[in-house]
C-alpha cells in the first residue's frame, strides 16, 4: 500500500512539473507565434494589394450593418488599403465553399472592382485536383479581372479556366472573389468613391 501511494505521489509531481513547463513554454512562445502570424498577414496584404502602403482594419462596428446581411456571413476581416492617404482598395479575408470544405482566401480589390491579388490561406481540397487552386497558374486567372460583372468559370460561361476535375473548387474561388466584389459595392467604395 505504501509503495502505491509513493508511486502515485511521484507520478503526480512529474505530471505537475510537466504541466507547469508546458504552460510556461506556451506562454513564452504564444506571443512570438501571434507576432509571426500578424507579420504573415501583413506581408500577404502587401502582395494582394500592392498599391497600398498602409492598411487599416475595419472594426466590427463599421461592418455591423453589412454583416447583418446573410450574404456576408463568410467575411472574416476587412482592411482598407491606402496610399498617400487615399483609398486604393480593400483586402478581405473570406471563406468560400469548396469541394472538401471551406476555402480561406485573402482577396485584394481596387475600387474599380478589379482583382489586384489573391492568396489561398487554407483549404481541404483533394490533393492533386482541387488543391491546385493554390497554384500560381490558377490564381493568375483572377488577377486583373473583375469589373461590373461577377467572375465565373468557363463551364458556367465565364472567363476563368476551371481546373480539370476540380470544377467545384474552381467555382469556390470565383464565389470568394465575387463575395469581395459585392462587399466593395456594399461598403460604397466601388467606382473610386470613398466611404
Amino acid at each position: 500500500m505504501r509503495d502505491v501511494l509513493k508511486l502515485g505521489l511521484v507520478l503526480m509531481v512529474i505530471c505537475a512539473v510537466s504541466g507547469g513547463l508546458l504552460a510556461y513554454v506556451h506562454g513564452v512562445t504564444s506571443e512570438i507565434i501571434d507576432e509571426r502570424k500578424a507579420q504573415e498577414v501583413a506581408d500577404a496584404m502587401r502582395v494582394v494589394l500592392p498599391a497600398a502602403e498602409s492598411f487599416e482594419k475595419l472594426s466590427d462596428d463599421e461592418l455591423a450593418s453589412i454583416k447583418a446581411d446573410p450574404k456576408f456571413v463568410d467575411v472574416d476581416e476587412v482592411y482598407e488599403g491606402a496610399h498617400d492617404g487615399s483609398l486604393v482598395g480593400i483586402v478581405a479575408k473570406v471563406q468560400s465553399p469548396g469541394y472538401g470544405g471551406k476555402i480561406s482566401l485573402l482577396v485584394g480589390m481596387d475600387p474599380d472592382l478589379t482583382v489586384t491579388g489573391l492568396q489561398v490561406l487554407g483549404h481541404s481540397e483533394t490533393p492533386g485536383l482541387g488543391a491546385n487552386i493554390a497554384k500560381p497558374e490558377f490564381i493568375s486567372e483572377f488577377i486583373g479581372r473583375g469589373g461590373s460583372h461577377p467572375l465565373a468559370v468557363d463551364k458556367d460561361g465565364g472567363e476563368i479556366s476551371a481546373i480539370s476535375g476540380a470544377t467545384i473548387s474552381s467555382r469556390g474561388m470565383g464565389k470568394g472573389v465575387n463575395l469581395v466584389r459585392d462587399l466593395v459595392n456594399a461598403l460604397g467604395i466601388a467606382g473610386g468613391v470613398g466611404r
